[in-house]
C-alpha cells in the first residue's frame, strides 16, 4: 500500500557530526553546588560541547569558557508558574509575568524558549496549545525523575501536538550537583545532540528548527525522509516505537538476542498530523526523535 501522505521538508536526511549539548543545569549562583567554571569542567568531563547554565531567575554567564572544542550559551531558568527556559537570553523576566508573557519576553531577545519539567509544574496541554512563543517542551528531566518519579512528559507532548501546537522535545539533567539536596542529577543523564556546526549561530538555528533528537544513551545515526518514507539507522537498541497522536503505532521490535539498527515507518501507518520516534535500548535508556509533521 503506497502512502497517500508526504512529510514537510521531505525530502531530507540528517545524518553527520552532531553536537552534545545541555541546557538546564545549576550553579551555586542559585541552588547548584558548584561554581560556574567547575560545572563547566564537570559536563566538558562527560563529552558535552555546548551547555547553557540555567539558574533561577538570573543569567550565569558561560559564553566566556568557550573555546574551539566548547561552546557557553548564556540562559535562564525563569521562575514563575510555570517555569521556562530561555537558551541564549541576556536578562531573565519578571515571574510575575504569564506563561504566555514569559514566552514573548524571552524570545523577543531572540532566545530559545522551553517549557521546563511540565510535569512537576502540573501544566495542563491547553496552557501550552494556547503559548505562541514557546517553542519546546522538557520532554525528560532527569532531576525530576530521580527524585519525584515525575520528569517523563511524552504523553503530554503528544496531546500538545495532536492538538496543532508545534513543540519540539528536549531532555535535559536538572542538574544541580550538590549531594547536600539529597536526590540531585549528574551530569550525562539525559541531554540533546545537534546537527550543527559549533557556533552559537548555527546551535540556535538547528534548534529553533528542531535538527535535533534528545536522549538518555542511544542514538539516531541517520534519519531519511522521502514523501511519506521515513528511515532510520541507530544503535543497537531492543525497540524502535513510532508514535503518532491517538491510537495508531508501532514497535519494531529486535529478535530474541538480537539488535535493531535500522527501520521504517510502516507503509500502512496513518500518521495524526505528525510522526515521531522512540529508540529503547536494551538497557531502558530511551532517545527520542523531534516530530515529523505530515504536509498540510
Amino acid at each position: 500500500m503506497k502512502s497517500d501522505h508526504a512529510f514537510e521538508l521531505a525530502p531530507l536526511t540528517l545524518s553527520g557530526p552532531r553536537i552534545k549539548a545541555g541546557f538546564h543545569c545549576h550553579t551555586v549562583n542559585s541552588d547548584g553546588g558548584l561554581s560556574p567554571e567547575d560545572t563547566v569542567k564537570r559536563y566538558r568531563s562527560k563529552g558535552y560541547r555546548c551547555l547553557g547554565i540555567t539558574d533561577h531567575r538570573c543569567v550565569t554567564p558561560v559564553s566566556g569558557f568557550s573555546d574551539d572544542g566548547f561552546l557557553g550559551i548564556d540562559s535562564v531558568e525563569n521562575g514563575g508558574d510555570p517555569d521556562i527556559i530561555g537558551v541564549d537570553v541576556a536578562s531573565g523576566v519578571p515571574v510575575e509575568l504569564s506563561l504566555v508573557e514569559k514566552a514573548e519576553a524571552l524570545a523577543a531577545q531572540g532566545g530559545f524558549t522551553i517549557a521546563a519539567h511540565p510535569t512537576y509544574c502540573g501544566v495542563l496541554p491547553e496552557d501550552y496549545v494556547n503559548c505562541p512563543n514557546l517553542m519546546a517542551l522538557e520532554i525528560y528531566n532527569a532531576y525530576c525523575d530521580q527524585a519525584y518519579a515525575n520528569g517523563l512528559a511524552t504523553e503530554l507532548w503528544d496531546m500538545v501536538l495532536g492538538q496543532g501546537k508545534r513543540l519540539w522535545g528536549v531532555a535535559g539533567d536538572d542538574a544541580h550537583l550538590n549531594p547536600e539536596k539529597g536526590y540531585y542529577s549528574d551530569a550525562g543523564f539525559g541531554w540533546v545532540e545537534i546537527w550543527a556546526d559549533l557556533s552559537r549561530e548555527s546551535v540556535l538555528s538547528a534548534l529553533k528548527r528542531g535538527m535535533f533528537f534528545s536522549t538518555q544513551g542511544p542514538t539516531f545515526e541517520r534519519t531519511a525522509i522521502e514523501g511519506g518514507a521515513i528511515r532510520i539507522e541507530c544503535s543497537p537498541v531492543a525497540e524502535v516505537r513510532w508514535r503518532t497522536y491517538g491510537h495508531t503505532g508501532f514497535v519494531d521490535h529486535a529478535a530474541p538476542g538480537a539488535s535493531l539498527t535500522q527501520s521504517a515507518l510502516p507503509e500502512w501507518f496513518r500518521p495524526a498530523g505528525f510522526v515521531r520516534i522512540e529508540l529503547v535500548g536494551h538497557d531502558g535508556r530511551k532517545a527520542w526523535s523531534n516530530p515529523f509533521f505530515v504536509r498540510g
